[in-house]
């Protein structure tokens, strides 16, 4: 029991130990989008955003892309000047940037940029607003403050003496500048003066007094970063002053240039050695420094500038190095790798990891031999073949099992060693042999302890027991022999369990000496998931666990079977390595695409990647550890993590998400560009009409979260086309394509890294414009064409109605003239006939012979015909009309246009020669007779073969 204590309380020093070492940076420089490496002040604004002035530019940050104002010599509305040297945001929440020539004022509404006219080419540094709602700067020197209702600049003093190199406001709202010489001053507004203080006065003497930095500090201090004494704390209560950080471990004068608060009594402070977290209280530090060959370290020990955004990480700008992030720890996880300075391992393939009698961790590598963790002082020690025979036998370890003294080691075909833990040297090695009781095989894969003492060793070719007695091994009979053992357990009923490789789950009961066999079945649901058994565990209500290559199953005691668990339940892959159990019941189990936490009551998985502090997603075959404390060890390819699930904490920051760019046809949006529906920043519309044959489109958003970025979830729908929201991870982009013509509103929400949703999303009412040929004027024209056009067509009916009854009526009255004139004709026919049997039969035989006779001759008359029968043109006129009821002249036109009739039926003359062989003087005159005593024309006539 005394051991137990001794173990628990060396394990909480050793984690306390490295949790007080665990800075690890992500990094954001040119390559990411960062406009240059160089980045002089960081500032997060009201929104969310986070600000970068640099050597080349201002960058606007939402997490993943950034937004880079330049100088445009030709747009007067942009940026002055390339060199941004200071960004602050007043109150009222506009922003303000100091450049090398001249403070601008920022419209984050229209993304442009107005210069305050009286600093246009001055070098505006150190931006600060006072009680007055002022904006206050340094420019070549001197303090000076804007009135922006007046738009006035003046100088702060008319006093002011020394060039400032700094300024801050104290918490009672007093102005503090600091001098070149070694000065800082407090200003007292009712006489315009300064009172000064001397942070040199009580110091040992330097070549240069240079303040470049005071910050006002929580406590009613001032931190003052000098170029060659450090840090100075200043009491502004008492105006004394002690120097608290002035030389670096090589001796060298640390060069500080900034300051931020982190929490409590804790500041950041930045130098040209690095980062300095600083206890203003006990005077405890640690330095950060840049560690070659370490992706996690910080990129450039020249640090400029420092912010805090509102999660609670720090920001830090660099002089090469560009943003260097510390995310705050909310699922801290301690990093084991080659090339880290505090935690450097011998390998990157970790495999085996087991703690002590001492509280020692020993951490095994397939790639680098063994490393020891020394309890207390994190100290590692590497163990590695160098040809000695004390030394371990291979570098790549597959089984390590520490029992008292000594560290029993498995290799890959390499034998098995036991090292004096005490000592570090290797005192015994077992290799593979021809007798009774030695190893068949050099692969000792796992090893194990069971509780009667057992020394249990799995090989590539059977289980061994260790024999004690006789210092060798023998076959554990009871197990089928030639099986490659990959893991060995016993349960709290004494049964031994081992894994195989593609032979599936072996169980061997002690007291029955009975032997079960589990595999997979295939169409079988509750059989084995599959026969390559990686790992086994219980859980703290005895059920029994076994990962394999293809799942994650769980024992069910009573009827021998298994309840299967995979990616349809929400683990991120099927290879499952190894499991641990939390004190909340929480399973944690490594795979090979991330860490998931799983809760067996509620069924709730979590799964941490490694955007969210792993060193790989893909972890290792039986290499894990829990502590009695709760610390928990994971190994992968990459390294080996460490945890202590009970230190999580949730993120209650509640993300905002704002729209940060629209695409049509894959080409961004500009402001009051030509084609462009945009007036203003994309973020902050509200209102976006389209053109028609812009229905193709794509959105970005952010939602201004840091810590774990890329675990940020998101929710979005458009209304009008999407029903239900749609839930994303990693995407921040989303496509829709030919929209038709409409309103639509699209809808995006976000969450954190804990899953915080914010529940009020952001809304952008999207507008697409019909074609010109389906707008509103479009349909009232053609409204108005549809009424002329049935207008017309009521009025073509209607005309053609009346010509077709006027027809009708004209056509009635022809027929009637016809029926008439045929009447006529006939009476004459019949007239004659009649006549032959009467006395006038000669008369009315000379008159149509004479007729006849004369039928073409245009100019026959009355007179020819009473002259022919000798007769005078009165006794002639009243003979025939007493005869016929005919005139003469109707009597010479009927047998004109009778004997027309017959040569149209009958010959093939032409309608001109028919007229003029029957005496008509024209085809016309011909044409207008015939139709009007016929009703049809000369050619219809012939055509449809009438006749009278």
């Amino acid at each position: 029991m005394k051991r137990f204590y001794i173990t628990i309380l060396l394990t909480t020093v050793f984690f306390n130990l490295l949790k007080g070492q665990s800075y690890y940076f992500r990094h954001y420089q040119a390559e990411q989008g960062l406009s240059f490496n160089s980045v002089f002040d960081i500032l997060q604004d009201s929104k969310g955003f986070m600000w970068f002035a640099s050597k080349d530019g201002l960058n606007r940050f939402d997490g993943y892309n950034f937004k880079i104002f330049r100088n445009n010599p030709a747009d007067t509305s942009s940026i002055g000047s390339n060199v941004t040297l200071s960004v602050f945001e007043d109150p009222s929440k506009v922003l303000w940037v100091g450049t090398s020539k001249g403070l601008y004022l920022y419209n984050d509404t229209t993304e442009l940029f107005s210069p305050v006219k009286a600093t246009l080419n001055k070098y505006v540094t150190a931006l600060k607003s006072d009680k007055q709602g002022n904006i206050c700067f340094i420019a070549d020197g001197n303090v000076y403050k804007y009135n922006k209702s007046s738009q006035s600049t003046s100088l702060y003093s008319q006093n002011q003496k020394d060039p400032a190199t700094s300024m801050d406001f104290s918490q009672d709202g007093k102005l503090w500048i600091a001098t070149f010489n070694g000065l800082i001053k407090r200003y007292n507004a009712k006489n315009d003066s300064f009172m000064t203080f001397d942070v040199f006065k009580n110091s040992a003497p330097v070549i240069s007094r240079w303040i470049y930095k005071i910050y006002a500090t929580h406590s009613n201090s001032l931190l003052i970063g000098t170029s060659h004494q450090g840090v100075k704390l200043f009491d502004i209560a008492t105006g004394s002053y002690k120097d608290v950080l002035t030389h670096n471990a090589d001796k060298t004068s640390i060069f500080a240039k900034n300051f931020v608060h982190y929490e409590g009594e804790v500041y950041w402070i930045a130098t040209e050695s690095g980062v300095f977290v600083y206890n203003i209280r006990t005077g405890a530090y640690t330095n950060i420094r840049k560690n070659q060959g370490d992706p996690y370290a910080l990129a450039d020990n020249a640090v400029y500038t420092l912010a805090r955004d509102k999660e609670g990480g720090t920001w830090v700008g660099t002089y090469f190095g560009g943003v260097n992030y510390y995310p705050k720890p909310f699922t801290s996880f301690d990093k084991f790798f080659p090339r880290n300075a505090a935690r450097s391992l011998s390998g990157n393939a970790v495999r085996e990891i087991c703690k002590d009698q001492y509280g020692n961790l020993w951490v095994g590598t397939e790639d680098a031999g063994i490393n020891k963790i020394t309890a207390g002082t994190g100290k590692i020690t590497k163990f590695i073949p160098d040809g000695v025979k004390t030394s371990i036998a291979h570098t790549n370890i597959h089984g390590l099992l520490p029992i008292g003294n000594e560290l029993w080691i498995g290799t890959y075909e390499q034998g098995l060693d036991v090292m004096d833990i005490r000592t570090g040297k290797v005192i015994r090695h077992y290799d593979e042999g021809d007798g009774r009781s030695k190893l068949k095989s050099n692969f000792v894969d796992c090893l194990y302890q069971t509780k009667d003492g057992q020394i249990l060793a799995g090989t590539s070719s059977g289980l061994y027991r260790y024999n004690k007695l006789t210092d060798d091994f023998s076959y554990f009979q009871d197990f089928p022999k030639y099986e490659h053992y990959m893991s060995i357990l016993e349960d709290d009923r004494g049964m031994i369990w081992a894994g195989t490789i593609n032979s599936g789950l072996i169980s061997f009961d002690p007291a029955t000496r009975q032997i079960n066999i589990y595999k997979n079945e295939p169409g079988k649901a509750n059989s084995l998931s599959d026969n390559f058994v990686n790992a086994l565990f219980t859980d703290r209500d005895r059920n029994l666990w076994v990962t394999t290559e293809n799942g994650l199953n769980r024992f069910n005691t009573k009827d021998k079977s298994f309840i299967r668990y995979g990616t349809a339940d929400g683990l991120p892959s099927n290879v499952i390595y190894r499991i641990e159990e939390d004190k909340a019941g929480n399973l944690w189990i490594s795979t090979s695409k991330g860490l998931t936490a799983f809760h067996p009551k509620s069924g709730k998985m979590k799964t941490y990647t490694k955007s969210q502090g792993l060193l790989s997603d893909q972890f290792n075959y039986n290499s894990s550890y829990k502590d009695p404390n709760g610390m928990t060890y994971f190994g992968s390819v990459n390294g080996m993590i460490g945890f202590n699930p009970g230190h999580f904490i949730k993120n209650t920051v509640v993300p905002q998400v704002f729209i940060t760019g629209f695409q049509v046809f894959n080409q961004e949006l500009l402001i009051g560009k030509k084609g462009s529906p945009l007036s203003k920043s994309i973020t902050y519309t509200d209102h976006l009409k389209l053109d028609h044959d812009q229905g193709t489109f794509s959105i970005d958003f952010a939602a201004l979260v840091y810590t774990d970025y890329e675990t940020a979830e998101y929710a979005y729908k458009l209304e009008g086309v999407d029903k239900e929201y749609t839930y994303i991870k990693g995407n921040r982009r989303v496509f829709y394509t030919k929209l038709a013509p409409g309103k639509y509103t699209f809808m995006v929400k976000g969450a954190n890294s804990s899953g915080v949703w914010n529940n009020a999303p952001r809304k952008l009412l999207i507008e697409i414009a019909p074609p010109f040929w389906l707008s509103y004027w479009a349909y009232a024209f053609y409204t108005l064409v549809f009424i002329a056009i049935a207008y017309s067509v009521f009025r073509y009916f209607n005309d053609r109605a009346k010509l077709k009854n006027k027809r009708r009526l004209q056509a009635m009255e022809s027929q009637k003239e016809k029926e008439i004139y045929e009447a006529k004709v006939d009476f004459f026919t019949n007239l004659i006939s009649i006549a032959q049997s009467k006395p006038e039969e000669g008369l009315l035989d000379k008159l149509n012979d004479f007729i006849q006779r004369n039928l073409s001759n245009t100019t026959m008359d009355v007179d020819q015909l009473a002259e022919s029968l000798n007769m005078s043109r009165a006794t002639f006129y009243r003979k025939i009309k007493s005869i016929s009821t005919l005139s003469p002249n109707e009597l010479i036109n009927i047998t004109r246009l009778k004997k027309a009739a017959e040569l149209l039926l009958s010959t093939d003359l032409k309608i001109q020669q028919i007229a003029a062989q029957t005496g008509f003087t024209s085809q016309a005159q011909f044409t207008r007779s015939f139709t009007r005593h016929f009703g049809v024309t000369p050619s219809e006539y012939a055509r449809n073969k009438i006749q009278v």
